[in-house]
This record gives structure tokens, sequence and C-alpha cells, in this order.
């Protein structure tokens, strides 16, 4: 699965758009009307960052105004790629968090709205650099709701740049502030503990670290006093279940995929049908004898291509239809074989059938002869 699909999920949500003024806060009107002047002008790059740069001029000290005006100017120069620019004006944003100018849930609204343009319209390195410098005022203002979940953006960032040395470094530092002093859990820290976790998840997956990885995935399960948003869940799940199936333990495998499916379910992640396969996967492989895709929760799927294929490879198999299979197999390979997970354990699942087909045969017999097989 990508990264993507299971990363932290914000508290709020919050609209990106030029924001309107939130009131009149006794400023003085002229400087007003300059702003407003300003964002009329914002098609004409240099006209709107020196009517902007006025309105800061133009306050004997730092005011709401300035702040509004400097967060334009920034927007401005990130939509024109002037990135070197957009760093200088972002300082002097934060300038106005540290000294509390504007109200804390509004400095806290404007650093996310430049948190997720960046993100979208900058370079890796640059969005490191951006959440850092972030990362440095939100400590010093003291604010550790919005310092954890800018920390967690970061470590999204890091991974999906495969720099897990500064990765394990920033992981290490946010598990700290979820724990005390004896090591346990502080209660209200226990979801981004677990959305903590979930990164080491990911970083010992992609780096193949069998043992860490088990035993990340033991304290996930072990922490009782999280709400995580059920895509975290789904991932910690669909991990537990690929875990066991290394081990050869079908039946936990699939209890874990189920979750992992139910849970990705809830939070409309694609990814859902892509782990309903893997539940299909242990559920042969298990021998058990009820069919995954019977069930209610995955009803809704029969007719996505990928369970359409996976249908055709379960009847094969509980028909004992060893050419059957291999044809399926064969018809299917984008949605079966080309997932490397699933094609793992195809030898596996070829010999289930094979034993079970030949168990059949020989069933009715007493004596048979070897070359009669």
């Amino acid at each position: 699965m990508s990264d993507d699909d299971f990363m932290y999920e914000d508290e709020e949500e919050y609209e990106f758009e030029y924001e309107e003024d939130d009131g009149e806060g006794g400023e003085d009107v002229g400087v007003e009307n300059r702003y407003y002047n300003a964002k009329g002008l914002r098609d004409d790059f240099d006209a709107a960052i020196r009517e902007f740069q006025t309105v800061v001029d133009d306050s004997p000290s730092l005011t709401e105004w300035g702040f509004k005006a400097t967060k334009q100017m920034l927007k401005l120069c990130l939509r024109e790629s002037k990135y070197d620019q957009v760093l200088s004006y972002y300082e002097k944003m934060l300038d106005y968090v540290r000294q509390s100018i504007v109200s804390r849930n509004y400095a806290e609204k404007s650093i996310n709205n430049m948190l997720e343009r960046v993100s979208l319209a900058a370079t890796p390195d640059f969005i490191q650099r951006f959440h850092q410098m972030t990362l440095l005022v939100l400590k010093e203002t003291k604010n550790d709701r919005l310092w954890l979940r800018t920390s967690l953006r970061l470590a999204k960032i890091l991974l999906d740049q495969r720099e897990y040395q500064a990765l394990d470094t920033l992981l290490s530092e946010l598990r700290c502030e979820c724990e005390d002093d004896s090591g346990a859990v502080i209660m209200e820290r226990g979801t981004q503990l677990l959305e903590i976790h979930a990164m080491y998840l990911a970083m010992y997956s992609a780096l193949e670290e069998h043992k860490k990885l088990k035993d990340t995935y033991l304290q996930c399960m072990a922490i009782k006093s999280a709400i995580p948003h059920p895509r975290i869940m789904g991932f910690i799940c669909e991990c537990g279940g690929k875990l066991f199936m290394g081990e050869c333990n079908w039946e936990q495998a699939k209890a874990n995929f189920f979750d992992a499916f139910k849970n990705y379910d809830e939070a409309g992640s694609p990814q859902r049908v892509q782990v309903l396969k893997y539940l299909v996967l242990a559920s042969l492989l298990s021998e058990s004898e009820v069919n995954p895709l019977s069930g209610p929760e995955a009803m809704s799927y029969v007719n996505d291509p990928a369970i359409v294929a996976i249908t055709a490879l379960v009847a094969a198999f509980e028909n004992q239809d060893v050419v059957g299979f291999e044809h399926t197999l064969r018809q299917n390979k984008v949605h079966i074989q080309d997932d490397p997970f699933i094609d793992r354990y195809i030898v596996d699942l070829r010999r289930t059938l094979r034993m079970q087909a030949l168990e059949g045969a020989v069933r009715p017999y007493t004596r048979i002869r070897i070359d009669s097989l």
C-alpha cells in the first residue's frame, strides 16, 4: 500500500482559500483599505507585493493587518515558486506568532494553511525545511498540540523521502512526548502514540526489519487509551495480518485482515479492496469453510474487477479444480500475481489445493498404485 493511504488525519479541517478578515480589530481604516486594495492586485505579482508591503511598513508596530499582509505576500511568492522569498516572509509571519499579535486559533489556522499549501506546491527538501522552521516556533510558544501534529507531518515527509535515520530520531522524540518519566503512556496522548507506532511500522516494513516490526505491532495492540482514525487502525491490522502470514499463522492473519478491511471500509480507503484479497488468501490457506466474500461487509465489492478475479480463484479452489485454478491465475495476473505479497503465497496455495485434490481422489480406495494418480 502506499504510505498516503494511512498517514495521519488532522483533528480539524481548514479551508485553504484566501481568508476573509475576522473583524475590524480597531485598526486604522487607511491600512485596512490598502490591504483590500492589495488583495485586488493579486494577479499582478509586483504591484500586489508593493501594496502589501506598504501595509506592513505603515504600521508603527506589529499588527494583525501586518500579519495578514505578510501572509498574502508569502502566498504570492509560493505561487510564483520564489522559495527564498517564501522562507523570508514565513519567518516574518512567525515573528507575529511568537509575539502573540494574532489569536492562538487564528495563528494555528494560518500555519496549517501554509503547511498544506507548501506540501502541495514545493520540493521535498523545501517542504522539510519549512516544517522545521514551524516546529521551532511552536516549541518556543509551547503549542504542544500543533507541534505534535506538525511533527507527524514532517515524519510523513521523511518516510516518503526514505530518510530513515532522521525519521527514527524524530519518532523517538515524539514517543518521549507521549510517555511519562516511567515510560507509561500519557492517557490523553494514546491516539498520537498509536500514530507514531504506525510510522514505525511503515519504516520497519520498508527496511524489512521483521523482529522490530512485530515488536512494534504488539506495542500497538497494547495501547488501550487511543481512539485512532480507522485508516491508522486499518494499516496497523494490515501489518499484523502480513506478520502472521509470514509465520504461517493463517487464522490470526485472517482475523487481522478482516479488522483491517472493516477499518479501511469505514475510512473510505481504496486499500480495502487490496486487503479483502489478502483476507481471501488467508482464508484459503487456513482451509476455512467460510467464504469471506459471502459476508455482508464484502458484498458491496463483488463486482470490482480485482474481487471478480479472486472470486473465480476461490470457486476453483473450493471445487478442487486444479486446472481451473491455474487458468484463473493466468487470466488474472494483474489482479492476483502482480501483487508481490499475494504472489509470495501462491506456491503455498497451490500445494494446499493439490493436496486437497489428491486426498479427494484417493479417498474411495483402500489401496492405489502411484502410477495411476
